[in-house]
Parts: C-alpha cells; structure tokens; sequence
C-alpha cells in the first residue's frame, strides 16, 4: 500500500486549518474587550460589610446614616452624588475617598478605600458580585460608576 494519498490529504487538511487560524486570529487580536461593569456585580457582600463597618467608624458623622450628607459634606447616595460621579473612574471615587476626612486624609489603606466604596457603590442599588473588587489603580480606572441599569435608561 502506499502512503503517499493519506499525507498529501493531511497536509491538505493542515494547510486548510492554518489558513483559517491566521485569518480569524488577528481578528480575535485586535477586538477590544468591553471594560468590566459595576452594573454586572464587581464588589463582594464582604467588601461592603467592611466598608459599613468602616463608614460608621469614621464618615457617618460629616455624611449622615442614610449617606445623604450633613453641613457641608456631599451626599454619598442618591440622585446628586450619581449626577456627580456617572461616567466617572472607580479610581477617582477612590481618590476622593481617600481625602477624608478633611483634617485626617490618607488615613485608610487602599483596600479600605475600596471597602467603602463598595458600601456606597451597594447602598446606591449596585449588584453584589462573586469575585471582590481590586484595589489595583489598573482595575479602578477601567470600571466607571453607573446607573443606568437602576435608572431604567
């Protein structure tokens, strides 16, 4: 018997295949994956108990239980803090976050930060997700605050 038929088949067959993976493959390549979404769960139950835990430490005095605001510190819930920070980085919540309070900023890790932001990010109506929320500036620059989803828009 001769072989010959069988490897010129399956080198057909190869030089099929490899065609075909170096025409799809730069179009896999050059897609942009769409950026994680606050509005599909990114922070834990856990993150958020801490970060309550954390808020009614140190910020429930200047911005009230109910995250509504006190005298002059901003809402932290509600239709004026999300007309404020839609469309905004995570990081720059974190950011600001990490100002407070006015006479003591600085005076939580990064990972605390973003415990209070998941606790504002839940008492906004945010969904609670599985995996926790990073604290890595790359993570929170690409995650913005939305709400569309809860706003039916």
């Amino acid at each position: 018997m001769n072989a010959e038929p069988a490897i010129e088949i399956f080198s057909l067959a190869s030089l099929v295949g490899a065609i075909f993976a170096c025409a799809i493959v730069p179009v896999a390549i050059g897609q942009v994956a769409a950026a994680p979404s606050i509005l599909s769960g990114a922070y834990t139950e856990e993150q958020a108990i801490r970060g309550q835990s954390i808020y009614d430490d140190q910020c429930w005095q200047c911005h009230g239980e109910s995250l509504g605001g006190l005298d002059q510190a901003p809402p932290l819930a509600g239709p004026q803090f999300s007309s404020i920070w839609e469309g905004e980085p995570l990081w720059s919540l974190v950011g600001r976050i990490n100002t407070m309070p006015p006479e003591k900023p600085d005076s939580l890790s990064r990972a605390e930060n973003v415990d209070v932001l998941s606790y504002i990010l839940w008492y906004n109506g945010l969904p609670i997700g599985e995996s926790p929320l990073g604290s890595e500036q790359s993570v929170l620059t690409e995650m913005t605050f939305q709400t569309a989803l809860l706003t039916g828009q």
